[in-house]
């Protein structure tokens, strides 16, 4: 008797897939899903009837959600919101395994989604304050690969067709990082502090919003409804000149091969292509910005456990450095004021609009590589050249930063490439990207994985 009992709660536990025939738009674009959506017979109603089944059962699969909205409304534009970012009337617990608070006010940038109609389906799963490890949720398109942190939910919820969106953060890579190795598109978004209000901010001159979805196109629908407060763009008109960067040449070869597709496509359609070289005061500035973070995290956490009485965990906590004086920490905030204004005089010079970069040196780590470490580098880690990677030079200057898939490789997973733009440019960024990746076609091809992953098979 007891066990009929138990099998009766457990048949209630497992939710099946929707229909089939939603399974390929769930994960697919929504750039022409109304077209879609008519050419598969699906009605509004059905529509959100098998959205809502499908985030039940592929977060259940990949735990990309800490809190689901049961009441969203799923038959529009959907987004998830990092667990760093309020929302009123929903729990935020930073990442953390006890705390939660319940915000009065929703953070500027969610409102603005809301604003022009975007449901929240829930909040997504962070890492712990942002620097714990991303061990909880599953790579819904490569599922021995470590999803990547800080924003770690958020790109699995959008990979995973949970949401049309999320609304992320980045400070030296936290959106693009889990964007990259999801296989999805991810925006970091020009850095201005009135974008932070309602975030917990854990390096305040390098933390910026971020944006993501499956595909570029999509990012670009979102952007021109709600560009989240843009700022007045200080580059030149016309079409941009991109230049890779001579500094990464040592990146491993499948990274160095992504970024030459990239290449190889941008002059087929036209654009100008050239190469430049950062000076090594502003190549080492990377590290710069990891010890500025180190050491404004080390603040962060002091003031975050005071205030709201609570203990990181020992993983979280073995991302801290030793503190720095306080001369040092204005060394840093100097340093980073220089090469803000240094950047565009540099880009000026070499009359470049653009940079092309990988996202990191090597393809994305495997979960049982990363298992239990802290997201940030340590320079005495073996890998630190390697973790550090190519993010932080958008982050130090506050440039926007899109990042693509460019290459998906069945043994190393997506690798990913960067357009690292001029302030304000994230339309620039965006135009580029949906060019770029319209002749790349790699997006197909993530949906194809992760529908294997989350129902055992590509529904026709």
């Amino acid at each position: 008797m007891s066990r009929a009992a138990a099998l009766r709660y457990l048949d209630r536990a497992l939710v099946a897939p929707p229909d089939e025939r939603a399974v390929p738009l769930l994960l697919g674009p929504v750039a022409g899903r109304d077209t879609a959506l008519a050419d598969a017979g699906l009605d509004r109603a059905t529509w959100s009837a098998a959205r809502r089944a499908w985030v039940a059962h592929a977060d259940r699969l990949t735990r990309a959600l800490r809190w689901v909205d049961p009441l969203a409304d799923h038959g529009g534009w959907t987004v998830t919101v990092k667990d760093t970012i309020d929302v009123a009337g929903m729990p935020t617990s930073l990442g953390h395994a006890v705390h939660r608070h319940h915000p009065a006010v929703t953070a500027d940038a969610a409102t603005r989604l809301r604003e022009i109609g975007l449901s929240v389906v829930g909040k997504a799963y962070a890492t712990e304050l942002n620097i714990g490890p991303p061990d909880q949720a599953l790579n819904p398109a490569f599922p021995d690969l470590s999803p990547g942190g800080s924003s770690t939910g958020s790109a699995v919820s959008v990979a995973a067709g949970i949401s049309d969106f999320a609304l992320a953060t980045d400070v030296l890579g936290s959106a693009r990082w889990p964007a990259a190795n999801c296989g999805i598109a991810g925006l970091r978004v020009s850095w201005h502090p009135a974008r932070l209000a309602g975030v917990l901010p854990v390096s305040p001159t390098q933390d910026s919003i971020g944006l993501m979805a499956r595909t570029v196109e999509d990012l670009r629908l979102l952007w021109l409804r709600a560009p989240v407060a843009p700022l007045p763009h200080r580059g030149r008109t016309g079409r941009p000149v991109v230049a890779t960067v001579r500094n990464v040449a040592s990146a491993a070869p499948p990274m160095a091969g992504a970024q030459e597709r990239v290449v190889d496509v941008l002059r087929d359609l036209g654009f100008t292509v050239r190469e430049i070289e950062l000076p090594e005061a502003m190549w080492s500035a990377r590290e710069l910005a990891w010890e500025l973070c180190a050491a404004d995290v080390a603040e962060v956490v002091a003031e975050t456990e005071a205030r709201l009485r609570m203990t990181i965990s020992a993983t979280a906590r073995a991302s801290l450095r030793e503190a720095v004086t306080a001369g040092r920490h204005r060394e840093l905030h100097d340093a980073q004021r220089e090469f803000r204004a240094a950047m565009p005089t540099f880009l000026d010079k070499t009359g470049v609009d653009v940079m092309l970069l990988p996202v990191s040196p090597s393809p994305p780590k495997r979960v049982v590589d990363r298992a239990g470490r802290p997201t940030l580098p340590k320079p005495a880690d073996a890998d630190y050249t390697d973790r550090i990677g190519y993010t932080p030079i958008a982050s130090f200057a506050g440039m926007p930063a899109l990042v693509l898939p460019a290459v998906v490789d069945d043994e190393l997973g997506p690798l990913a490439v960067q357009f690292v733009g001029r302030a304000g440019g994230e339309g620039t960024l965006l135009d580029l990207g949906v060019a770029v990746e319209h002749r790349l076609g790699v997006s197909a091809t993530i949906a194809a994985r992760v529908a294997t992953t989350l129902t055992g098979r590509w529904p026709c």
